[in-house]
């Protein structure tokens, strides 16, 4: 697998709200394959295939496009403040973080203060409403570890440009891929996204944690969240994607929580009944300088995305709708 694209995708800025570098280098991938590419305004980005096809189901596959960073809120004396967008971490007393100034970078060196905010000694040119996010690093090593900020959630968006690549010409379902903006901060470019498509299934690609007491571990493929805050997977449906994953030879692992979430939440908000299943890169180090994730697990993920976008059988399965109780 070539990361070359996900390293890119590393180096672009995307704080919520500003992912339209994130946006326009999935754009170009998606195109570069013979996709159709278009915007949702600033909320979201999307490909398509060339003709779809009438009456065919219609897969979408959708990333979120930001990462966690800060918004300046004020520069006095020389100090700036800046708040976060979303909930980025960093554990040393100074963290390294790029400021983004409309077309100019500066690095700037932020310490967090006791209201929740971080401060740094101000540049000159950032003002009120500038951005900051952690300064890009990366590391593939010989194991098939990579370690970079923000894989929460390039690795999804990395997905989104390998499986335009990889997917057949003929399909039995119209296959959309999309990326969203502001899901560490507002959900809005999931829920413009759950109403302009009408999709019948929705892989939504994320990142997760790591978790002995759960059970997952980088290297053991990706993660089928049963229960967040953001969705409830039935057992049925469970026990179908996990039989299609034993029949393909392909590792599934499973996670239950009753917080946090992903885009998934928008799509029954919208009134879309689309089955939404998230399917999630597990990482350790998740929103921190340093996240850690296992190339096996993006591999397997995309060849559990071929399978899902390219076999009927397994859309049918899934699609089924439950039986109706007995009359009397």
């Amino acid at each position: 697998m070539q990361l070359s694209v996900l390293k890119k995708l590393v180096y672009c800025h995307s704080t919520p709200g500003a992912e339209s570098e994130v946006y326009a280098l999935l754009a170009g991938q998606w195109r570069a394959a013979g996709w159709e590419a278009r915007s949702l305004g600033r909320y979201a980005v999307l490909a398509e295939r060339p003709g779809q096809r009438r009456g065919a189901p219609t897969i979408l596959v959708c990333a979120h496009a930001d990462s966690p960073g800060y918004i300046i809120s004020s520069i006095t004396e020389g100090i700036g403040t800046a708040v976060p967008l979303g909930a980025p971490v960093f554990k040393r007393p100074t963290q390294k973080v790029t400021a983004r100034s409309g077309s100019v970078r500066t690095e700037v060196s932020i310490s967090n203060n006791c209201h929740g905010d971080v401060t740094f000694p101000a540049a000159p040119g950032l003002q009120r409403g500038d951005r900051l996010a952690f300064r890009p690093t990366w590391r593939h090593s010989a194991d098939g570890r990579v370690q970079a900020p923000f894989l929460d959630n390039r690795a999804g968006c990395f997905l989104l440009t390998q499986l335009a690549q990889v997917l057949p010409p003929a399909l039995p379902a119209n296959i959309v891929l999309a990326a969203t903006g502001g899901e560490e901060f507002t959900g809005f470019g999931a829920s413009v996204l759950a109403r302009a498509v009408p999709a019948d299934l929705v892989l939504c690609l994320d990142a997760t944690y790591s978790s002995q007491e759960q059970g997952i571990f980088l290297g053991g493929g990706p993660v089928l969240t049963l229960s967040d805050r953001s969705v409830l997977i039935s057992p049925e449906v469970h026990q179908c994607l996990a039989e299609l994953c034993r029949s393909w030879g392909l590792p599934l692992q499973v996670e239950v929580y009753n917080y946090s979430g992903t885009d998934a939440r928008a799509f029954p908000l919208a009134g879309n009944p689309a089955l939404v299943l998230p399917l999630l890169i597990p990482s350790e180090g998740n929103h921190s300088p340093k996240e850690t994730i296992d190339c096996a697990d993006l591999s397997t993920c995309l060849e559990l995305l071929t399978r899902l976008c390219s076999d009927a059988g397994a859309q049918a399965a899934l699609l089924a709708e439950p039986s109706a109780p007995g009359g009397s």
